[in-house]
């Protein structure tokens, strides 16, 4: 405890120019400290950039071997087929069958006089 012959009530109210000092101080060392983190954070970004920069450049890449191309192609020759042949599998053929019927769906309805056809191919 502070001995009771020093008071805080009897000090007197501070001028409203040093409130406004007080004030200025504080909020010019607000911008500073943002100033320097966009600094810091601007300085960093670079840093990064470049680092990936140079890690691409500076990344080691295979060495592609072309071959050279052949001095002569020739395109081989088709095979002689005998008539009714194929050169296709058999498993690859389809089979003939006899023609689809057409099937015919016949819907009656509450209706007597209604009838609806359905004719499918």
């Amino acid at each position: 405890m502070m001995p009771d012959d020093f008071s805080l009530r009897d000090l007197a109210e501070p001028p409203e120019a040093s409130y406004e000092a007080v004030r200025g101080r504080v909020l010019g060392e607000i911008r500073r400290q943002r100033r320097v983190r966009k600094a810091v954070r601007t300085v960093a970004a670079v840093a990064a950039c470049l680092t990936i920069g140079v890690g691409i450049l500076l990344w080691p890449r295979e060495a592609v071997l072309v071959s050279r191309p052949p001095m002569l192609a020739r395109a081989p020759k088709p095979p002689e087929l005998k008539a009714g042949t194929s050169i296709l599998p058999s498993r690859y053929h389809r089979k003939r069958s006899a023609p689809a019927r057409e099937l015919v769906v016949r819907m009656q309805t509450d209706d007597p006089n209604v009838v609806i056809i359905w004719m499918v191919d």
